[in-house]
């Protein structure tokens, strides 16, 4: 039995964008088409699809107001959204944010970024609905027979569970009765303080006690539980002597979750932070800079003359190599900075805290620079092949807190060019626009 394929509504007023996406798509999805808003919201309230394709710029009504419109059914609302756009500006991406689409598109299309980003947004939504069958899972398990049940006796300091717990946890039963501190031993050491301040602000305000935290298993491995609980008894003085609760295993839910932000913030390939986060992190930065009177600073790499061994050797032979690069980048910089992947072979690195003087800044940027293009040069081992490849870097100063994010990434790649002209394998910069020359 052939598997069903997603189904994509891909909506443009251009009838050769239509053909081109039709061409690369049907093979793995199924595919409508609609060339104007007002027809795709037609055809898809008739037959709900898995995935919308949505060209901004249309005749009548544009992609924005079409979207809105789909937001305001209750069946379609959730259904993800992609932009279509040869839009760069940062308006229209605020727009589309705003009403929730899920990733965008630059024309003219590169097919396989485009297959790509629909299968990571596919990809997250089916982890989205995993993560509430999971949740509805746990609740009906807990209205059924019962999760975890604990009853702390306060005043003697002894704490009493149900079979569910001990099974939960991997125990026996020994551990149905024990001291509080045996179940203390038990919670992660670092989620232990936020535990006690929510056990002491229950206690002490007779609010209800709920935390997430992980506790160790029988077998030694941590897992996920969600807890909570309420003080059911008091002394004369008004001392919590009794409180009572209920523990369920959310491990499954902690592990959808993480493999979410994974896939929404980091490059599936190389495991790095994607181009969302590190403009993410490019504006923390200011924000620092600001605070503590530093500098940050950007390269932009681009690897020479990859496409050639791609074309050679084969995408997995690149992809190998990237994943190398990957590493040896990490490898160059300190902790506290960020090594991101954008895409092909264009990685950017975020230097903080340099210092505020901006010559010195410089040649602390510099010498990561100088380090980064030894490190890239050396050979790499590719199965039976040794390759040799060189970086071309742009490198840029910030530091202002109203300087734009995108404009700091734009010199960066303005300078990392500025290195593909002046023969490769070679550091360039630039600095509010005017290129200071070999860096």
């Amino acid at each position: 039995m052939q598997p069903i394929k997603p189904r994509i509504l891909a909506i443009d007023d251009t009838p050769g964008n239509l053909f081109t996406l039709g061409t690369a798509l049907v093979s793995e999805f199924d595919l409508e088409i609609a060339t104007s808003g007002s027809q795709g919201l037609a055809m898809a309230r008739k037959s709900v699809p898995d995935l919308i394709l949505l060209d901004i710029m249309m005749p009548d009504m544009d992609g924005l107001e079409t979207c809105r419109r789909f937001r305001e059914d209750p069946r379609l609302a959730a259904v993800p959204v992609i932009f279509l756009t040869a839009l760069t500006g940062v308006e229209s991406e605020m727009a589309g944010l705003d009403l929730g689409v899920a990733d965008y598109i630059t024309k003219p299309f590169n097919l396989d970024i485009v297959k790509l980003r629909i299968r990571n947004t596919l990809r997250l939504v089916s982890l989205n609905r995993e993560v509430r069958a999971s949740e509805e899972r746990m609740r009906f398990v807990l209205e059924a027979t019962g999760d975890g049940i604990w009853d702390w006796q306060i005043d003697i300091d002894q704490i009493s569970h149900n079979e569910a717990w001990c099974h939960m946890l991997g125990l026996d039963s020994r551990f149905l009765h024990h001291p509080i501190a045996t179940y203390v031993e038990r919670v992660h050491p670092e989620d232990l303080a936020a535990v006690e301040e929510a056990l002491d602000d229950s206690a002490q305000g007779n609010t209800k006690f709920t935390v997430e935290y992980r506790i160790r298993h029988g077998d030694g491995h941590y897992l996920w539980v969600s807890d909570t609980g309420q003080v059911v008894d008091r002394d004369r003085d008004g001392k919590a002597s009794r409180m009572v609760g209920c523990i369920k295993n959310i491990d499954d839910r902690r592990r959808s979750e993480a493999d979410i932000q994974r896939l929404a913030f980091f490059d599936p390939l190389t495991e790095l932070p994607n181009r969302r986060l590190l403009m993410d992190r490019l504006q923390q930065a200011i924000i620092r800079n600001v605070r503590n009177n530093t500098r940050g600073a950007l390269l932009f790499l681009d690897m020479d003359h990859f496409k050639q061994l791609n074309d050679t050797h084969g995408h997995a032979m690149g992809d190998a190599m990237l994943i190398q690069v990957a590493g040896r980048l990490s490898g160059c910089v300190r902790e506290q900075d960020t090594v991101a992947r954008l895409g092909g072979d264009e990685f950017v690195v975020l230097l903080e805290a340099l210092p505020a003087d901006p010559v010195a800044a410089t040649n602390s940027a510099k010498m990561v620079g100088e380090k980064l293009l030894g490190a890239l040069n050396s050979p790499y081992l590719l199965g039976d092949v040794i390759h040799h490849s060189s970086p071309s870097i742009g490198l840029t100063l910030f530091g202002r807190d109203n300087e734009n994010i995108h404009a700091i990434l734009q010199r960066a790649d303005q300078a990392m060019y500025a290195a593909k002209e002046g023969g490769r394998n070679t550091l360039r910069l630039l600095v509010d626009g005017e290129r200071l020359g070999a860096a």
